[in-house]
């Protein structure tokens, strides 16, 4: 019956519209940080995730996975190749280089700014 095929194309639509529309506002809720007070990062946490991405970018994976950050948990320092799940260091660092082969020239700073809102 055509008017049911035409029932489901319409409840399917606005159903992805509806999905469409809250993916949207996530991602601007997300962001609402970013929009009010600049690409900056606030927290020690993603201060942390930024600095160990950067020396990623800087020294390459060999390096970062025996790097000693004499700069975290104070006074003793953290290993951090062995501490730490690296999965969104290395996804930041990929996401760089993926930007500068398109010619885009972010700095990582931007890079790291927007992974939460893109992938949260």
């Amino acid at each position: 019956d055509e008017m049911g095929l035409f029932e489901g194309v319409i409840a399917n639509l606005l159903r992805a519209l509806g999905l469409l529309f809250c993916c949207n506002q996530a991602y601007y809720i997300r962001l609402h940080a970013v929009t009010t007070f600049g690409r900056v990062i606030h927290e020690f946490d993603p201060w942390f995730n930024f600095r160990a991405t950067e020396y990623l970018v800087r020294n390459g994976p060999k390096a970062f996975f025996s790097w000693y950050d004499d700069q975290a948990w104070y006074p003793l320092g953290r290993p951090v190749g062995t501490t730490i799940y690296p999965g969104l260091q290395f996804t930041a660092a990929y996401l760089y280089y993926f930007t500068e082969a398109l010619g885009w020239n972010l700095p990582l700073n931007d890079v790291c700014v927007f992974v939460p809102a893109v992938f949260g």
